[in-house]
Formats: structure tokens, C-alpha cells, sequence
């Protein structure tokens, strides 16, 4: 059975039984900070769970994208762990609980999945008698039943609010894949143990837990159930997560299955490497294939590679894939897979054949930097090994941000005659996976209780009660207040978030930002939380002079974004914005810098729309009809059934949830101020409109007045000013360099010299510059045929030049150790080049001695 089939039959499963088929979110999370990446299915329920909103269906279905970043170091050493997933979920938002969603789901494994009955066992909670029950009712016999404590079957929100038990179901592979023990069974924890797999989790949350730890039950208890199509997968068609005790064949799992043959097959055949006849390519061979499907599926969710966020985790798994790559072969490239994953999983996701090319065209962008990342790497450990330090902390720092492997790093290092402390540098990247955990987890403290209602699209004010309050952590004179309704702007879709005040019985208070939680808003107010009471009223009034500056830039956002696609092409499409009250950066995907002439005809139609004082048009439409009508919709947005749609004129129209200005007059006037490369394949531009724009004309008119004055220059010939001023720098450096090479013929008047078994020690003391000590020493060592070694001296530095005959016996890092063993400071050399610093300028004579010694000595063991 393949898994499109297994996907399909699953959702069909559901929609007989009144579940409504929903389409998978991104895996970009919609106005929810606490989530770095989609990573369950029930992330875009999470209001309905926690009552903050009414759900519009009561009971759902899907197959959701999920990403997860916490065990990226374990893909491909075994046949379960993967980065990128589909997760098959059934919801219920207090419609139905334990009593439909156990029978549900084993109806679905042996009745349209056909599995093996005798195959399947059950965990759950230790305290779930209900479920027991419920589970032996319907099939599964108590023998099959495990019962476990909150580590393996217990769920929560956090430490307060929805919670309870949840139940597993395992797939019994047989005792030829187990570890032979009496007692093993489901979550069995001796070593080697692959006889069951969980396949499914069956969430039921039926309890509100409150500081103190107490429990009640929830009005409307849910069910929230995930099962991953990879791993069902390679149930249903017999491919086990490991190997038989008994047997050598490579661990096959998920990665036998249709999802990812494909792409280990394509591999195989490009590098030579057949799958399944070397431990090492198989796992360079999955780890390519997980991570192709990875990485295009973030590209295709709107993610770039970047040093930090989401880009960070994009860019190291791209990384990461390129070294497997480099294993199995000059001819492997990640970039290679990336049409085969559209292939696979284009007709379920469309937005893969759609953006193939720029996805591609970033992964390449991102294999070329990691060629010079690479080389970095090398250089970087190349310093470290004749330093003679490597500690964990520099070999995690290769690993973690230039990509280094580590056992690239061990194998180095061996060469030198030094050890890598690799449970040291495991514990390093342990806690950096839980600290991935923490990033990615569910929900985060403090949870609203109900929805915020939103009136600022027509009003600036409102009379408002509160509904919750909590204190800041570590801010005693701050709040987190929660209000029916608001006229703040809540931080999402690139917009800032509004600033104003709450007032009540003669009392004020700053709010100083407002962000979502879910359907609810939280505003961070300066005042303290004890002095603040649900159940007020107060009047909420939003700063509106920087509201309309807010809105100025978003409309200038809309209007610039079609000047570019008008300029450039349809493939100038939106990749993200930040919209601030006093400048807005909009980034882009286009593979190359703007021209000149391009970003003045940009400018120009942009102004060109702001000063035709086109009127804002605001509608509420079904999201195809909205699409079918040219609205442009972006990435990082979620779109429910009827979405908002903001057009400008009959020109810029685009689905958003931002304010604006009423007409494009109102932006006066936009002023780009920069364009660069922010990551592959991605464009920013950063703008300033209305007065911002003009503050910033006039700062330019300043600079360049100031200019024109110190060069003595009017504003139009300053560019010939400078050029002509630049071509004088570079003489002067030349002639410079030239001077110095002078100095560095005629400076043998302090030249020392000592013949050590037939090669020449010169010792030289200059009056120079650390960075010209190497020229004096080239000199020097012109007159010794070959045949000797340059000590320079100049103040308290000193460089070291060994002869190219002699490079081989003689290596100036020893030379530099030894003669700063005398003379002190620290210092190092590569080669035949070494350079110290931090001497005592008194000991020279004796350093120099010392290093006769030391080539007396190393010549005579040779």
C-alpha cells in the first residue's frame, strides 16, 4: 500500500465520520511565539483547546507538515528519526472522548489498514482505568495493555491549564527484533531493543490544572490524536525500524518506504554507493534523503537560510547534508533531490512544483557558501591543533556553527596525537537539543482564557473590561493584561505592535507593546500586576500619531511590492517585512542585486502610486474567490475560510491583516534607502515614508552638504572628488610598500649569526611593525642559499622563517615554542612561518640561543 494511499484513506476514514477535512498549516506558525516550527498537528487548534475561541468545526481532520529540529544529530543512525513529517491527526473540540477515539483509531489499523491484531499493545496511563477499560471492550487483551507513569503517558500544556492522560499504540515487530529480556514490552529500555514501535498517541485532555496543582475537569474535554504517515508507512508494508538480532542487514524503517526510495535510490546511482551494503553511506544515504525533504519543505514554507531562527536550523541542516554528500561522493549534491521531493509530495502539497525553481536555486546558493564554510572550518581547526589546545567547547563551536563534523574533528586531531572528548562534546549538544525542545514545545505561561476581540480597524479607543492578569517575570512594575476587547494592534504579519495607554478611576498606565496568544492579545502594561483586577473596566486608547506612522509604512510595503513584480517580474514575491512607525524593510526572493535603473523605477512607480492618492479598499472574501481575483497571498500568513483583502486603486491587492492608510496621499512620500543580499536567493530593501522620509532626505542633504564642504566639492561633482581621491590612496600604498621593502634590504646592520651543523640561524633586531617582520625575514633568509632559519625581531614581536629545503626537519612552530620559552609571550607557526608576540625584548639573546639548542638537538635525534 503506498503512502499517498494510506494518507488518503486515513483523512476518508475521518470525513465518513463527520470529521471535516482541513488543510495542513505551515510549518510556520501563525502568531504564536512560543513555536519556532509546526511541530504536531494540533498546533493550529490550539485556541479551540484552550477555549479562547470557538472552534468552526467540532470535530476535524488532517494531514499536517511538521517540523523537528531537537534530534537532527540522530538522523540516520537509526530507521525512525526524521526532521521533516507528515502528521495524520483526528481532533474533537468537546464532541466526543476516550469512548469514540480508542475504537476510532483501532478500527482504522486492522480494519482499513488491514494490520495484524495480535501485533498491537497499548500504553497508558498509570491511573487511566477508563481507558483499560475501553481498550480490552474494544480488542486489545489485557496481557497487551502496559500501563506507565507521566514520563511516557501524560500530556500538559504547562504548568497550568489543559491536561491528561494520553495512550499509545505500539507495533509489535516479534521477538527477533527484541532484546531477549522476560519483562520486555512496549518503551522496553535495554539496550538494542527495536521490537515495538509507537505508531499512534491518542491524546485526551480533560482536566484544567491550577497553580497549586489541583485538577478539575474541563467543560469540554478534547482529543488530539497523532500518528506519523512515515512511520504507518513502513508498518503497513513490513519494513522494520531496525534489523534481526540475528541478521547484518542495514536498518531499513521509514526509509524503506515510497517517500524515501526515491531519493536514497537517486543517490546510490549518482555516487556508485548501493544502499544496504555499507553501514557508513546508509547513513550518509538517509541522512541526504531526510534532509532533502527537510530543507524543501522550509524553503517552500518561506524559511531562508540564515545565522539565526528558523534560517539557522535551514542552514544547518543543509550543512549538515553536504558533508554526508562529500562522504558518499564529489557527484552528491543536496540540491539534486530537491525535484524528486516535489515529485513525491507535489500533488499534496502544491506549493513545491510552484516555487521548485527558487527553492533549488537557494539550496545551490546555500552549497556554495558551505564549500567556503567548509574551508573555514579546516583553517579554524588547522589554529586550534597547532596551538596544541581543542577543547570540547571549540569542537562543538565547529559542529553547531560552521558545520563541522565531529568525527572529522577526531579524525584530525588523532593525526596529531590528540584526543577529542566526545562524551564532553555530546553533553554540549545534548543540552543544545533540550534547549530545542523548550523552543519548540506547545504552550507557554500565561495562557488567556477566552478570545480578544479586535476593534481597531475602525476605532482608536474602547471601553474594555479585563479578563485576566499576570505578573511579568523579573519586572515587578509590569503586567500581562488580557481584555475583552482592544483597539491594539497586536505584532503579526511583519506589522509592529501598537503603544498607547489603559486608563481607569483617574489612574494611567503605559502599554508598551501587545502580541498574540493564540485568539487572544496580550498587552504588556507598566504597572504592577496586584494592582490590576479581572473584571474592571477600563478605556484602552492607542497612541495615534504612531499609528498612523505604522500604517503609512504598511500601505508603502503594498505599493512597493507591486512596483517590484511590475519591474522585475512575477518573481519578485514577498518573503517577509518588519513595518515599524519610523522605516519598514520588505525582503524579497530574487536571485541577483537591483541596478541602478531598476531601483530608480521602482521608486519612481511607487511615488508615482503614492502621489495618484489611490483610495483603500477593504473586503471579506472566501479565500479561492480572493485568490481568483489577484490578491497576492503571502507565506507566513494563515488563512481561514474568508480572509481580509486590502487593495489600493485597481493596482496593489494582497490578503492582510494590517492597518493602513486611507488613501495612498496620506504616505506623502517614500524614500528607499538601501537594497543588499540578506540571504540566498533573498533581497531587502529598507524604506522610510512620510515624515520619516523626509528626515531622512534632509540628513542626506546635510552629509553631503558637510562633504562638499571638507572636499572642497559641490554636491554633483563629489563622486569624481572621491574616485580621484581613492586613486591617491592607492598610490601612496604602493609607494609605501615599496618603502618598506627598502627598509628591509638595508636593516643587516643588527644581524646575528650561528652555524648549527651546517644551517645558518640569523637573528635580526628591527625597528618595524608587527606585520612587516616577515619581510625583514624574507630578506634575511635570501642569504642563506636555502639553508637556514630567520629570526626578526622588532620590539616585543618576533616572527620565524624556515628555509623551504629545510621545511620538512625543521618546523617553525617548534622553533617559535622554543624560543619563547625563554623570551616568553605566546606564539605559534603553520609551516614554515611562525609569529609570536608578548616577549621580553632583555632575553633575545638568550631566546636565540635557545633556539640553537633546540636545532642542535632535533637534528641530531633525526
Amino acid at each position: 500500500m503506498t503512502s499517498a494511499e494510506i494518507r488518503q484513506r486515513f483523512l476518508n476514514f475521518f470525513k465518513e465520520r463527520d470529521h471535516k477535512v482541513l488543510p495542513s498549516s505551515s510549518l510556520i506558525p501563525f502568531g504564536d511565539p512560543t513555536l519556532l516550527f509546526t511541530s504536531a498537528g494540533m498546533v493550529q487548534f490550539k485556541p479551540y483547546f484552550l477555549g479562547q475561541a470557538k472552534p468552526p468545526y467540532p470535530r476535524t481532520t488532517t494531514c499536517q507538515k511538521v517540523f523537528r529540529a531537537v534530534d537532527i544529530d540522530l538522523v540516520g543512525t537509526d530507521g525512525h528519526h526524521l526532521t521533516f513529517f507528515e502528521m495524520l491527526g483526528n481532533f474533537s473540540f468537546g464532541e466526543y472522548f476516550k469512548e469514540k477515539a480508542i475504537p476510532y483509531a483501532y478500527e482504522f489499523l486492522t480494519k482499513d489498514l488491514r494490520l495484524d491484531e495480535g501485533r498491537l499493545w497499548a500504553g497508558i496511563h498509570n491511573d487511566d482505568d477508563e481507558s483499560y477499560a475501553i481498550w480490552v471492550k474494544t480488542g486489545i487483551p489485557e496481557e497487551r495493555i502496559r500501563r506507565f507513569g507521566d514520563d511516557y503517558n501524560f500530556w500538559a500544556a504547562g504548568p497550568t491549564g489543559p491536561c491528561g492522560p494520553d495512550s499509545e499504540i505500539h507495533y509489535d515487530w516479534g521477538s527477533e527484533y527484541g532484546c531477549g529480556q522476560s519483562d520486555c514490552g512496549p518503551n522496553c529500555e535495554h539496550p538494542g531493543c527495536d521490537r515495538f514501535l509507537e505508531i499512534w498517541n491518542l491524546v485526551f485532555m480533560q482536566w484544567n490544572r491550577d497553580q497549586s496543582g489541583k485538577r478539575t475537569d474541563l467543560e469540554r474535554k478534547g482529543i488530539d490524536t497523532g500518528m506519523g504517515l512515515e512511520r504507518i508507512s513502513s508498518v503497513v508494508n513490513g519494513y522494520p525500524t531496525s534489523h534481526q538480532r540475528s541478521s547484518s542487514r542495514a536498518p531499513s524503517g521509514v526509509f524503506q518506504t515510497d517517500l524515501f526510495q526515491p531519493l536514497i535510490r537517486h543517490w546510490a546511482e549518482q555516487t556508485g554507493n548501493a544502499y544496504g551494503a555499507d553501514p557508513k553511506s546508509d547513513v550518509s544515504l538517509k541522512v541526504l534523503a531526510d534532509h532533502a525533504r527537510g530543507s524543501t519543505m522550509l524553503l517552500a514554507d518561506g524559511v531562508t537560510p540564515a545565522n539565526d531562527g528558523r534560517g539557522y536550523v535551514l542552514r544547518r541542516l543543509i550543512r549538515r547534508a553536504m558533508v554526508h554528500a562529500r562522504r558518499l561522493g564529489p557527484a552528491a549534491q543536496l540540491s539534486s533531490g530537491i525535484p524528486i521531493v516535489a515529485r513525491i509530495l507535489g500533488e499534496v502539497y502544491p506549493e513545491l512544483p510552484k516555487n521548485l525553481n527558487q527553492i533549488q536555486s537557494v539550496a545551490r546558493s546555500e552549497e556554495e557558501r558551505f564549500g567556503i564554510a567548509l574551508r573555514q572550518g579546516m583553517e579554524r581547526l588547522q589554529d586550534l591543533l597547532e596551538g596544541g589546545t581543542l577543547s570540547p567547547q571549540d569542537v562543538f563551536y565547529l559542529h553547531d556553527t560552521l558545520g563541522f563534523p565531529v568525527e572529522l574533528t577526531a579524525e584530525l586531531a588523532a593525526e596529531q596525537g590528540m584526543t577529542v572528548d566526545t562524551a564532553a562534546v555530546e553533553t554540549l549538544m545534548q543540552a543544545q537539543r533540550d534547549r530545542g525542545r523548550i523552543a519548540t514545545g506547545g504552550f507557554a505561561a500565561p495562557l488567556a482564557g477566552t478570545a480578544t476581540r479586535f476593534v481597531g480597524y475602525d476605532r482608536l479607543e474602547a471601553d474594555s473590561t479585563i479578563t485576566d492578569v499576570f505578573p511579568v517575570a523579573g519586572e515587578s512594575e509590569q503586567s500581562d493584561v488580557f481584555l475583552e476587547e482592544t483597539p491594539f494592534y497586536a505584532e503579526r504579519g511583519g506589522q509592529t505592535a501598537d503603544t498607547g495607554w489603559i486608563s481607569w478611576d483617574h489612574r494611567k498606565a503605559a502599554v508598551i507593546d501587545a502580541q498574540p496568544q493564540g485568539e487572544a492579545i496580550r498587552h504588556r502594561v507598566e504597572i504592577s500586576a496586584d494592582r490590576l483586577t479581572p473584571g474592571h473596566r477600563v478605556h484602552a486608547e492607542v497612541d495615534a500619531g504612531r499609528r498612523q506612522a505604522i500604517a503609512r509604512h504598511h500601505s508603502a510595503t503594498h505599493l512597493l511590492h507591486r512596483a517590484l513584480r511590475e519591474v522585475l517580474g512575477e518573481q519578485a514575491t514577498q518573503a517577509g517585512s518588519s513595518v515599524q512607525a519610523d522605516y519598514a524593510t520588505f525582503d524579497f526572493r530574487f536571485p541577483r542585486a537591483l541596478t541602478a535603473e531598476e531601483i530608480d523605477r521602482v521608486s519612481s512607480l511607487l511615488n508615482e502610486k503614492i502621489r495618484a492618492d489611490l483610495d483603500r479598499r477593504v473586503e471579506e472574501l472566501p479565500l479561492d474567490r480572493a485568490i481568483a481575483t489577484g490578491a497576492v497571498a503571502l507565506f507566513d500568513e494563515k488563512y481561514g475560510d474568508l480572509v481580509r483583502v486590502v487593495s489600493f486603486g485597481d493596482w496593489a491587492r494582497e490578503l492582510c491583516g494590517g492597518t493602513h492608510v486611507e488613501r495612498t496621499g496620506e504616505i506623502g512620500f517614500a524614500l528607499i534607502s538601501s537594497e543588499r543580499s540578506i540571504g540566498a536567493g533573498v533581497r531587502r530593501i529598507e524604506m522610510r515614508a512620510g515624515a520619516a522620509a523626509e528626515r531622512q532626505a534632509r540628513e542626506y542633504e546635510r552629509v553631503l552638504a558637510q562633504l562638499g564642504d571638507e572636499l572642497r566639492a559641490a554636491p554633483a561633482d563629489l563622486p569624481a572628488r572621491v574616485a580621484a581621491l581613492q586613486a591617491e590612496v592607492k598610490r601612496l600604498e604602493k609607494e609605501t610598500a615599496n618603502l618598506r621593502q627598502r627598509l628591509a634590504a638595508g636593516g643587516s646592520a643588527q644581524l646575528e649569526e650561528a652555524d648549527v651543523d651546517g644551517v645558518r640561524l640569523l637573528l635580526q633586531r628591527v625597528d618595524a611593525g608587527e606585520k612587516d617582520l616577515l619581510l625583514f625575514a624574507d630578506h634575511a633568509l635570501s642569504r642563506t642559499n636555502g639553508k637556514g632559519v630567520a629570526i626578526v625581531v622588532g620590539g616585543r614581536n618576533f616572527a620565524v622563517k624556515v628555509a623551504s629545503p629545510l621545511a620538512d626537519r625543521l618546523a617553525a612552530n617548534e622553533l617559535v615554542q622554543a624560543f619563547r620559552q625563554v623570551a616568553g609571550g605566546k606564539g605559534g607557526g603553520r609551516g614554515p612561518v611562525g609569529q609570536g608576540g608578548g616577549i621580553d625584548p632583555d632575553r633575545v639573546d638568550a631566546a636565540f640561543k635557545s633556539v640553537q639548542e633546540y636545532v642542535r638537538v632535533h637534528l641530531k635525534d633525526k
